[in-house]
This record gives structure tokens, sequence and C-alpha cells, in this order.
């Protein structure tokens, strides 16, 4: 899991929590999620 951040989730919808740890489980790193949405915010 994430060690490095801390998830505010007064800041953060419930589902949106939800799909990241559950891509965490996956395998999926914090990079790979962090670099996913920098990109699509860059679109």
């Amino acid at each position: 899991m994430v060690t490095t951040a801390k998830i505010k989730t007064e800041q953060l919808d419930e589902e949106w929590i939800e799909l990241i740890l559950a891509a965490l489980d996956a395998g999926i790193s914090a990079e790979s999620i962090r670099n996913f949405f920098q990109q699509k915010s860059n679109n």
C-alpha cells in the first residue's frame, strides 16, 4: 500500500478511494496511478 502519501478522505470521493485501492491491490503502482492522472489532466 501507499506509505509515503496520506489520503485525505474529506477531499476524495469514496468511490475514487475504492478504485485506487483496488488498483493498488491489483499490483498497479502508486506511481503508475499518479502518472495516469497527470496524463489525463494534461489533455
